[in-house]
């Protein structure tokens, strides 16, 4: 049984891995590791059952989406099984590993987009939002303002269906921007290089910057469009880069196309961009929270490499800590996100919701 879904069979390694033959997306090996294997796969257990419910909701009037939901707890359900008995029976087993097999299970049962109905929900309430976020970053000062940039974008990340506790907040009705950036963690973070990164920020501005957003909703239209948009403004090319492929609640590079085409309605900056080329969208090529640099799609390869990037933005927990936190590349990157999974924080040696800002300067 074959349970790794794959949107780009033509994968490519990322350009800009300073070691590409070394790269290994997701340190963490949980078949060597019991502990670490019995937590993540507990987790991965509880979350089933949130899938379920909320693919009951979205597909309520499907008259077999009850046969569909019994596949996908069977399915994955001995999946999971299969690995907690004998740990390398598909490979070696890691976090991607089991995401891939969770959207495996997913389109065998005929669910495309389990999460299709809350994100396009986030979608419009977050850009009812953004035109009054946007007039006060522009009304901050210049000493001021990236410290303003990145906590929205810690405050956007919050949104995500794939943590248990987040979860358990926006079904609550619990969760709200303004809410969560009025309560985020006081620096220092528990990774805090934004000094080093603001020092960078008022010299030259960088000449291209490829930016790996995460999860719809508040995230990308309030997180990272407005990051994206100040580097704009500051005469920075940006690519922005999206999943191919729907998983949980992550933004797909459909979903991102019309979301900037409506951010161009209302804002000259996003809509000039796109006009003359300086602003790009492409897929990444990937269908699953984290993201492995060993296999993306041509289309971001080429791009790149076309835009000579010289700065790498990886964000959420999932491509910015779960993979790639120790990667290394041949350019300035920013590693950001908010922790939401206690076990993530554990590895870290933080707590829940705290915060990482990682700057690695090109050597």
């Amino acid at each position: 049984m074959n349970l790794e879904s794959n949107p780009d069979r033509c994968a490519v390694p990322f350009p800009l891995l300073a070691d590409p033959d070394n790269y290994v997306a997701c340190k963490l090996d949980l078949g060597g590791d019991h502990d670490s294997r019995a937590y993540w796969i507990g987790l991965f257990r509880r979350h089933l059952k949130l899938l379920i419910a909320e693919v009951s909701r979205q597909y309520r009037d499907d008259p077999k989406i009850d046969d569909r939901t019994v596949i996908i707890d069977r399915e994955f359900g001995a999946y999971l099984d299969a690995v907690t008995e004998t740990p390398d029976r598909f490979g070696r087993l890691d976090i991607i590993t089991i995401c891939r097999a969770r959207e495996a299970v997913l389109r065998k049962a005929g669910i495309d987009d389990a999460y299709h109905d809350v994100k396009e929900s986030e979608n419009e309430t977050a850009l009812r939002l953004l035109a009054n976020l946007l007039d006060d970053l522009d009304t901050a000062s210049e000493t001021e303002r990236p410290l303003r940039l990145i906590e929205g974008v810690f405050a956007g990340n919050i949104f995500d269906l794939g943590a248990t506790n987040t979860v358990e907040l926006f079904t609550d009705g619990a969760v709200d921007f303004h809410a969560t950036l009025a309560k985020l963690r006081p620096r220092p973070w528990l990774i805090d290089d934004l000094d080093s990164f603001i020092d960078r920020w008022q010299g030259p501005p960088y000449r291209s910057a490829v930016m790996f957003v995460d999860n719809a909703g508040c995230d990308v239209v309030l997180g990272m469009i407005p990051l994206a948009r100040q580097l704009l403004r500051r005469g920075t090319q940006v690519l922005l880069t999206a999943n191919t492929s729907p998983s949980l609640n992550d933004v797909t590079h459909d979903e991102l196309t019309v979301l900037i085409d409506r951010v161009a309605r209302q804002d000259a900056t996003i809509r000039d961009a796109l006009a003359d080329g300086r602003l790009e969208l492409a897929p990444s090529g990937n269908g699953v929270p984290l993201i492995d640099l060993a296999k993306v799609s041509p289309r971001l390869a080429e791009a790149v490499v076309r835009r000579r990037i010289d700065l790498i933005i990886l964000e959420g927990m999932g491509r910015a800590i779960e993979s790639n936190l120790d990667a290394t590349f041949n350019c300035d990157t920013v590693k950001l996100a908010m922790i939401k999974d206690p076990g993530v924080a554990g590895m870290l040696g933080g707590e829940l919701y705290d915060l990482v800002f990682r700057f690695d300067k090109c050597r």
